[in-house]
């Protein structure tokens, strides 16, 4: 009997933590020149292009922020981008895959109230002035270095454009 009282009070505390979504560290932080919107459509459609299955078959929920000048990108493994059903895509050949770009959504900013699924990475941008940004970037190491790449890569192409 105390055997199993110290097996339920061992998995208990396990199990009730199932299902809570645990916030990913911070892996970047810095200025870049650009405008939040273009900079964030630009890291968007420079990971679509990727050639590794693991980059350009995420999913993107994008979140624009006008109050404080900023837009989120959050990137989700296919199977968990939020509306979508998931599917063995892309080792299913006769998956198909949502190329659209993501719809903005247009909202005032209120914290980091965030409760929806795992994400890859979260990537948020936010406009200091009218020429630069401050990004900072949560999420798997993997993605999350391309994507920072990207952002850089963008930056620099982007030199001169705002919002």
């Amino acid at each position: 009997m105390d055997k199993l009282i110290v097996i339920l009070a061992l998995l208990l505390p396990a199990c009730a933590s199932l299902g809570t979504f645990q916030p990913k560290p911070q892996l970047y932080a810095g200025k870049f020149t650009g405008g939040h919107v273009s900079l964030a459509r630009c890291v968007i459609d420079r990971l679509r292009s990727d050639t590794r299955w693991v980059i350009n078959g995420l999913g993107y929920a994008v979140r624009r922020y006008p109050d404080i000048r900023a837009t989120e990108v959050y990137a989700y493994p296919i199977g968990l981008t939020p509306g979508m059903y998931a599917r063995n895509w892309p080792t299913n050949p006769d998956a198909v895959g949502i190329y659209a770009d993501p719809v903005s959504k247009v909202m005032a900013y209120a914290g980091s109230t965030y409760t929806g699924p795992d994400y890859s990475f979260l990537l948020m941008i936010k406009g200091t002035d009218n020429e630069s940004v401050r990004a900072t970037l949560r999420g798997n190491e993997y993605e999350g270095r391309i994507a920072w790449e990207s952002l850089k890569a963008c930056s620099s192409s982007l030199q001169g454009t705002s919002e």
